[in-house]
């Protein structure tokens, strides 16, 4: 029996996750955490609602995820200068660190399962999730 494509799209998401979940632990850290210590890596410090906005998930969750970074180490949270109730988040060394541990087995675990693809069939399957993910984000009717 042929998978639907959101069957399809769910466990290949699992199955990268479970590819990546002793790296998770290997690092310490919880499902979500790399993403935002990955996003910090290349955009610098920012705030928890750019974060949010960028992720398109709840600054409370945002807040959650780092008060638990921040008592690990992985980050530093200070006050914006120009609005208090705003909070700029940056890495420490050891978030560094992990961040870049992250991306390099993502990569890794990105080659194994695009083994076989040619360049040409990567670029196109990028191409087509980039639509899906654009075609969701609008949330238009069905």
């Amino acid at each position: 029996m042929a998978l639907t494509l959101n069957q399809l799209l769910f466990r290949t998401f699992h199955e990268k996750d479970n590819m990546l979940q002793s790296v998770r632990d290997e690092l310490g850290l919880g499902r979500g955490q790399p993403r935002l210590l990955t996003y910090l890596l290349s955009h610098g410090s920012s705030s928890q609602n750019d974060i949010a906005s960028y992720f398109g998930i709840d600054p409370a969750a945002v807040s959650r995820m780092t008060e638990i970074l921040r008592k690990n180490g992985f980050l530093t949270r200070r006050a914006a200068e120009d609005c208090r109730r705003s909070n700029v988040l940056e890495l420490t060394e050891k978030g560094k660190d992990a961040a870049q541990h992250w991306n390099e087995s993502c990569e890794m675990v990105e080659r194994k399962m695009l083994r076989g693809f040619t360049s040409e069939e990567t670029e196109t399957l990028k191409s087509m999730l980039q639509r899906l993910l654009d075609n969701a984000v609008r949330q238009e009717e069905v």
